[in-house]
């Protein structure tokens, strides 16, 4: 049975009971109006004391929200950086190929050797090039032997003419003879023939010196047919002469043409040696001696071997669209190597991309740097000056990436990560704000501004954000004379004030109290 408590301890239970939900009751007071301020947009921030307004007729003033702002600083005045991931490259690389179907014969070098430009790497045997080579030679030498006979009969055809210019000679000598022996003749004739009109000579003796004058007369006719003979003869020996000059530079040109098949045979031939197109390392051997490989205009041809150029090597990353503009060759830049702690290698922009990747919207920029040994470095330096012919273009001779005497472990390894930083400017008198001013709200950014001691919220584009300084650009909605809404974007001014911290807390049209701080 169940002892009834004291008169005493059931009062003060029912005093404990009613303290306990008095407390409650004000505790729940207390969050339900906390809870209306924040919905309200006075929030519960700092407050000023409550003090009667005398405008108001002596009413109580509402809290006041202290926000915290900040004013745009220029660009030129604040350091904007941007890291990017970026990753290492050789400065050359060469896949190469077999332009000859046949066996390998010999590979010269294995994986990890270095190598010199026009070194032969690998040896394919290509024994129908061979023959290509022997047959072109021999084709040569059949040629030449034809261009002395040619050579031979130009000098016979010389030596003709010669010949028919003296028989020319002589000819006019025999007709001069014979014009002679015609007149004395001739004269002689009719000597007898007056003779014989005054009966001093008989009939008969005038016939026969008729008889030999006309027969002067026909060895006269006879010595011109032989000088136009021999004058035929000599327009002959020309014709032979410029007939063997045209076969001499027909044979010339035949022997140039079995030459060009020479080269194009040799040149085939060579389609069995694979070359080391620049100074660098082998960094993939896919063959073996007794291989069998494919021509590479069959389309079945797999990569032989493989060269890296990697005393120097370039450092690449893509950057966005918003630093494009400002990207220039020579522009400092930080580069960190992940697998290396610790170690940050100051060098410029060697070169970028002047087009934007459809893909991303990225820029591709490169650095350049020295990555071999000392000796090689003396090396380049003395045998390049101060510039080197690199990929299309004259560039000095890259920065080193780690000091002379530093540790062989301290190289640059192609296919390591890392970053580029770039410090970004070039964007003339243009306003930047703190980071935190920025904040987003159903996928678009907003800054809070301070006007006349209430905020107003701005829609902006981020054209720039390196997780310090923000760059941005103020949106608004404009409609034009024909009744379409544009947006339209303006810079800051330099003058705004700008809510640093808790702007969702604080909300749009709300009073506040400006607290100006500086960053």
């Amino acid at each position: 049975m169940t002892t009834p408590k004291p008169k005493a301890n059931r009062i003060r239970e029912r005093k404990r009971r009613w303290l306990t939900v008095t407390l409650l009751t004000t505790i729940a007071l207390v969050g339900v109006s906390v809870a209306a301020a924040v919905l309200s947009g006075r929030g519960p921030v700092s407050f000023y004391p409550k003090e009667k307004n005398e405008a108001s007729g002596g009413k109580v003033e509402l809290p006041m929200v202290i926000a915290k702002v900040v004013r745009p600083k220029k660009e030129s005045t604040v350091a904007i950086t941007m890291d990017q991931i970026a990753s290492v490259e050789p400065f050359y690389r060469a896949d190469l190929r077999a332009r000859a179907s046949g066996l390998v014969r010999s590979v010269n070098h294995d994986i990890g050797e270095k190598v010199t430009e026009g070194e032969v790497l690998i040896l394919i045997d290509v024994p129908e090039s061979d023959q290509d080579v022997s047959r072109c030679e021999a084709m040569i030498l059949q040629k030449q032997q034809e261009l002395k006979v040619s050579e031979a009969k130009l000098q016979d055809a010389k030596a003709g003419k010669d010949v028919s210019a003296a028989t020319i000679k002589q000819k006019q000598a025999d007709v001069q003879a014979a014009t002679a022996t015609r007149d004395l003749r001739k004269r002689k004739f009719e000597r007898f023939q007056s003779l014989a009109e005054r009966g001093s000579v008989v009939g008969s003796i005038v016939e026969e010196e008729e008889r030999d004058y006309l027969a002067s007369e026909a060895n006269v006719s006879a010595a011109n047919a032989n000088v136009e003979r021999a004058r035929a003869d000599y327009a002959e020996s020309e014709s032979k002469i410029d007939a063997a000059a045209a076969d001499i530079q027909l044979k010339s040109a035949q022997i140039e043409v079995a030459r060009k098949d020479l080269d194009r045979a040799k040149a085939i031939l060579n389609y069995g040696k694979i070359i080391a197109p620049f100074d660098g390392v082998v960094v993939r051997r896919s063959v073996d001696p007794g291989s069998f490989v494919q021509n590479a205009t069959t389309g079945t041809s797999e990569v032989l071997i493989s060269i890296a150029k990697v005393d120097l090597v370039t450092v690449s990353a893509k950057f966005p669209d918003s630093v494009a503009p400002s990207i220039q060759n020579g522009m400092p830049a930080l580069v960190t190597v992940d697998d290396l702690p610790g170690v940050t290698i100051s060098a410029k922009v060697t070169r970028f991309a002047p087009t934007l990747q459809n893909a991303d919207r990225t820029m591709r920029i490169e650095v350049d740097l020295f990555n071999g040994d000392d000796a090689d470095y003396l090396r380049m330096t003395k045998e390049f000056g101060s510039s080197r012919f690199s990929k299309g273009s004259a560039d000095k001779v890259p920065v080193r990436a780690f000091p002379a005497d530093a540790s062989i472990s301290r190289r640059l390894i192609p296919g390591m990560t890392g970053s580029i930083k770039l410090t970004i400017g070039n964007f003339g008198d243009s306003f930047v704000l703190p980071s935190v001013c920025v904040y987003s709200r159903s996928g678009v950014s907003y800054i809070l501004v301070v006007q006349d001691g209430v905020t107003k919220e701005l829609p902006v584009r981020v054209q720039l954000n390196d997780g310090k300084t923000v760059l941005i650009a103020i949106l608004a909605n404009r409609q034009q004379s024909d009744g379409i809404r544009s947006e339209v974007s303006s810079e800051l001014k330099g003058d705004e004030q700008v809510v640093v911290a808790r702007q969702l807390e604080i909300g749009t049209d709300t009073p506040v109290q400006s607290g100006l701080t500086d960053w």
